[in-house]
């Protein structure tokens, strides 16, 4: 089940199943349909993490990297925050 995720930078994010993702993108299916990292392009994966401010979903992985190194800047927030609540509309949270 999709969740918010808290984080002490403050980024908006929400880690979404496999399942999810393709409920959400129709577009997207078949039984071989399996999103792919936005960032290292891995396969396969059963969840990831929704990143807002990138519009990208990542694996839990390349989430950890990029997290590690990400600065929050203030004028992306009303782009992170759209997203953010799209997202969030979609998935009923």
């Amino acid at each position: 089940m999709a969740k918010i995720i808290e984080n002490e930078k403050g980024f908006r994010v929400i880690e979404i199943t496999a399942e999810e993702m393709r409920r959400i993108h129709p577009e997207m299916h078949g039984e071989d349909w399996f999103p792919i990292c936005d960032s290292c392009g891995r396969r396969g994966l059963k969840k990831g993490m929704y990143v807002a401010v990138l519009n990208r979903w990542l694996c839990p992985k390349c989430y950890q990297e990029w997290y590690s190194g990400a600065v929050r800047y203030p004028e992306d927030a009303v782009v992170e925050e759209r997203n953010f609540n799209t997202y969030k509309k979609m998935l009923g949270l």
